[in-house]
């Protein structure tokens, strides 16, 4: 039977809607093989948050018949990334009681973050991912997997994420609407680290900053495992609107001069080089220093960078990432963005999007840009969510074949005990 997995990444700027179907490599291992993909610009979306309904499910039809007419195929269901402002985290912690004849099952693990997942929660709000970041076995800590270990005692350490429920019961009719069923809400910052770190940059230590046009998205990796997250109140309309300040031009050419010619390296730029643009109150265009221009998103950029960095800081994160801070989303794409990001922060910074590596055929030279980077991650989101239930269902199996094997011995033992009826 046919598999398929489809994403629908639902920004402030634009809406992007992914479809592909499950295959398996060379090797055997699953991968996606690209089918379809539809692009519409975004309406009644604010800071990530829906504002407006009908303007926002209409957007969102959009997207999804463009990427169903590319792909020749309905979408049924599809993972859905989530951000905005009503985002909030918070770290707990869980325990679970182990059958030692048995080990470590995953029962054991899910029991262990569902009582981490019990936590006290504002009115109006609900828990969007329950993530472990560490285990402890026996009082043996930072346990990274501890499937199969035999224990009595299992402790998680997690990271709840959490959002507000009428937001989330917004971006859910907006989709529903269209009749697709939501397969999982996906935090945007997440889906994005599945498409643009390293392995080697999760195990070091990275942070990853989503840039969207309303929201970033940030986040910690260390050692495998998310240690923080958090959503930040800027992104790319910021800059576009510092430069409608300055020129007192509309927002929309704003957004196409920071296009044509933004950049953050002011310096590099020719003194006397200008841009005309249409402003308010004259019929006629004006000339500007394209100078002006660099050096005013510059200001707002070094801005967005000092922010992270105190992030960071109160996190207590900034002296911990040694594979430094990966910069991703349409917002960094502005020439300049690494550079200013190495000055400000002091460690490595780049600019990351989807690469030819990732377990998926058939990616267009779009979604190798850094402004797809989260759609793409939805779809390896839902991939490891299909390898993650495999080895569920596997390890269900183990657990029920180990319980057989060790009945079987114990009837033995007590037979043995027994005396002989003749």
């Amino acid at each position: 039977m046919e598999e398929f997995i489809s994403a629908i990444d639902i920004g402030t700027t634009k809406i992007c809607v992914l479809t592909a179907q499950v295959t398996h490599d060379s090797l055997g291992k699953l991968s996606l093989r690209m089918l379809g993909e539809g692009v519409a610009p975004s309406r009644g979306i604010r800071r990530g948050v829906v504002v407006d309904v009908p303007e926002a499910t209409a957007a969102i039809g959009e997207a999804i018949e463009r990427c169903e007419q590319d792909a020749g195929r309905q979408i049924l269901s599809a993972y859905v990334g989530i951000a905005g402002s009503h985002i909030s985290t918070r770290n707990s912690r869980g325990v679970s009681p182990v059958d030692r004849r048995n080990g470590v099952t995953s029962a054991d693990m899910q029991r262990a973050l569902e009582g981490a997942r019990a936590v006290a929660l504002p009115e109006n709000q609900e828990v969007i991912h329950t993530i472990a970041r560490s285990w402890t076995v026996d009082g043996e800590t930072e346990v990274q997997q501890p499937l199969g270990m035999s224990a009595y005692r299992l402790e998680v350490d997690a990271h709840i994420v959490t959002g507000s429920s009428t937001a989330i019961n917004n971006l859910v009719q907006c989709v529903t609407a269209h009749g697709v069923d939501i397969d999982e809400l996906v935090l945007e910052p997440l889906a994005a680290n599945e498409a643009v770190l390293r392995p080697e940059e999760r195990r070091m230590g990275v942070a990853v900053v989503d840039m969207g046009g309303g929201t970033s998205d940030l986040a910690v990796f260390i050692d495998n495992a998310l240690c923080h997250t958090v959503i930040l109140d800027m992104g790319g309309n910021h800059l576009t609107n510092d430069v409608a300040v300055g020129l007192r031009c509309p927002f929309e050419t704003a957004e196409e001069i920071k296009l044509r010619y933004g950049s953050l390296l002011p310096e590099r730029i020719a003194p006397d080089e200008t841009v005309w643009a249409t402003v308010f109150g004259e019929r006629s265009e004006r000339s500007f220093s394209r100078r002006f221009i660099c050096d005013v998103l510059e200001a707002r950029a070094v801005e967005m960078m000092e922010i992270i960095a105190e992030k960071l800081t109160e996190a207590g994160y900034l002296d911990r990432l040694p594979a430094g801070l990966v910069l991703t989303g349409g917002c960094s794409q502005l020439p300049g963005f690494a550079e200013i990001g190495r000055k400000v922060l002091g460690m490595p910074v780049r600019i990351g999007a989807a690469h030819s590596g990732l377990p998926i055929s058939g990616l267009t030279r779009s979604l190798l840009n850094p402004s797809h980077a989260t759609s793409v991650g939805l779809l390896l989101w839902g991939l490891h969510e299909d390898a993650r239930a495999v080895h569920r269902r596997f390890d269900a199996e183990h657990a029920s074949a180990s319980a057989h094997k060790w009945m079987g011995a114990a009837a033995k033992w007590l037979k043995a005990l027994l005396p002989d009826r003749d």
